[in-house]
This record gives C-alpha cells, sequence and structure tokens, in this order.
C-alpha cells in the first residue's frame, strides 16, 4: 500500500493540482489536520473537493486551527477517523482529533489489535524529532506517545509543529510529519507488510 501523507494544508487548495502525478500512484491520502485556517465548513469542502478529484481515499482528522466542522464533513464522506476506525486493503486507520488526543479518548480496544495499523493525529508523540519548536522544544503529545507505546502501529502520520518536519521511530513505529503543505511539503509512505519507508518531499 502506498500513502501520500499531508498536513497544515491551511486552505491552501491551489497548489494540490500539482499532486496528481503523485496521487495517481497512491491508494490512499492520509490528512493529520489543518485543512483550514480557522475556516468553516465551506472551506474545508473545497478543499477535500481538491483532492477528491484524484479518484482515492481521503481519510484525516482535524487539527487546532480547525473548526468541528471538519471532521463532520469528513465523517459525511466516509474518510473521517475520529471515533470511526476505517479498513483499507486490510490496514486499520486510526485516529484522534486535536482536542480528542490531548484527552486521549480512544476508539474501542478490540480493534486496535488488529494489525498493521495506521496512526493519523494532528499532534506528534511527545519527545521525538518529529515535535520539536525552536529545536528544543518538544510541543508533542504525552498521550499520543502513550498509545504509541502501548499499541504499536506500524507508521504515525502527524503534523502541527512545522518545523519538525521529518521521521522518527518510537519502537517498533514509524513517525512520520510530512511538513506543512502549505510551503509544499508532503510525504509518501511505502507499506509491504509489516514494514513501512517514508520519504519527504516538496513540490
Amino acid at each position: 500500500m502506498k500513502l501520500l501523507a499531508l498536513a497544515d494544508i491551511h486552505g491552501h487548495t491551489k497548489q494540490i493540482p500539482l499532486l496528481a502525478d503523485v496521487a495517481t500512484d497512491c491508494d490512499a491520502i492520509v490528512l493529520a489536520g489543518d485543512m483550514t485556517d480557522f475556516g468553516d465548513a465551506s472551506e474545508v469542502r473545497s478543499v477535500l473537493s481538491a483532492l477528491n478529484a484524484f479518484g482515492k481515499p481521503v481519510l484525516g482528522v482535524s487539527g487546532n486551527c480547525d473548526s468541528s466542522q471538519v471532521d463532520n464533513v469528513l465523517k459525511q464522506q466516509g474518510g473521517g477517523l475520529v471515533h470511526n476506525p476505517v479498513k483499507l486493503n486490510g490496514v486499520l486507520f486510526v485516529g484522534f482529533s486535536y482536542a480528542a488526543s490531548a484527552r486521549a479518548v480512544l476508539p474501542n480496544k478490540p480493534i486496535l489489535s488488529q494489525k498493521p495499523m495506521i496512526l493519523v493525529t494532528h499532534q506528534p508523540a511527545w519527545g521525538t524529532a518529529v515535535d520539536l519548536q525552536a529545536s528544543t522544544l518538544h510541543k508533542g503529545s504525552c498521550s499520543i506517545r502513550s498509545f504509541i507505546e502501548d499499541h504499536q502501529p506500524l507508521v504515525a502520520v502527524s503534523g502541527h509543529i512545522h518545523a519538525a518536519r521529518g521521521t522518527d521511530q518510537v519502537s517498533s513505529t514509524l513517525l512520520v510529519n510530512p511538513g506543512p503543505f502549505r510551503n509544499g511539503c508532503y510525504a509518501g509512505i511505502d507499506i509491504k507488510g509489516d514494514t513501512a519507508v517514508a520519504k519527504l518531499y516538496c513540490l
């Protein structure tokens, strides 16, 4: 399975069509929050409309710059991961919104035994290379790190900390912060069985 991972779009839809060739080769698009810049439902629909043009499943969660309408619109389109794990091509996708991840709201636990699992959140795991702000301040979520340590997803995709674009590892979990798509940053993730490789790109 090949994933196109985006975070922190912040309503910048004009460059989404530039991903057409990349999207053709992927099986799904994952969105790690901040699709809008404090916009309403019409703004998130504009972002999703541009991504839906690629004809691929779009799975995601809201971020701190998104209203609650973002998760509602995602759910209406079949790609909302909050309280709604999705299984695609044998891979389980689980996600938390920005607010929920801070409170460690988890989906029902029997589902979490299914592997491989992809975790999609806006906040990154605390104490990692993908949550560093100003190179020295860890600004991630302790609850997300605990979830990763407890359930060991194959991949954890996050955003939020624009300067912390990169990858890291917590136990067997590959952490990926694709960087802000509003600056043209994205990631490709290649999953084969119980292994995953991520590459970072910029338009």
